[in-house]
């Protein structure tokens, strides 16, 4: 074994024992040697986008995952919110297994995705229109879904701005 290897080898021993250093009824995000490759055949070829993630933080905690491009921050995310699922290991958030997209989430992604014609309050109001069991909903409740998408809007600071086009907000 090369000494990088084994240099790699004893960080990813000392922060699976980290990790396991928290009690598990204090967990609220949990993963424990988690791997990802995008597809069966990059699987059975062995290659994954991320690799032996093992990380647990408490409830209230705040971390930052910094790297480069490409190093797979967004495919951690997604792993962590139920986007994608692990090739290999256990997620927990909260107690419970991850499997499949989580209702307590939200999530940015690094190129949003916002229809031009759209005002921002209808930007918003999106999935609500097209995504069941809200579509079958959404004439009869567009206000109550308006009035909560306003109250989110003010949330990242955006009330006042529900009737702008995306292309009249700031970047």
């Amino acid at each position: 074994m090369t000494s990088a290897a084994s240099a790699q080898e004893d960080r990813s021993a000392a922060i699976a024992a980290a990790a396991a250093s928290i009690p598990q009824s204090e967990r609220f995000v949990d993963f424990d040697g988690v791997w990802l490759a995008y597809d069966p055949a990059l699987l059975a070829r062995g290659e994954f986008a991320v690799e032996d993630i093992s990380l647990s933080t408490r409830p209230g905690e705040f971390i930052a995952i910094v790297g480069p491009s490409g190093c797979g921050k967004s495919t951690f995310m997604k792993l962590a919110t139920g986007l994608k699922m692990p090739s290999r290991g256990n997620i927990r958030i909260g107690g419970q297994s991850v499997s499949g997209p989580l209702k307590i989430v939200g999530m940015a992604f690094q190129a949003p995705t916002l229809l031009p014609w759209r005002t921002t309050l209808d930007n918003v109001l999106l999935p609500l229109e097209i995504v069941e069991p809200y579509r079958s909903q959404f004439r009869a409740k567009r206000e109550e879904f308006a009035e909560r998408a306003r109250r989110l809007l003010g949330t990242v600071g955006l009330q006042g701005y529900e009737d702008k086009f995306p292309w009249q907000l700031s970047g």
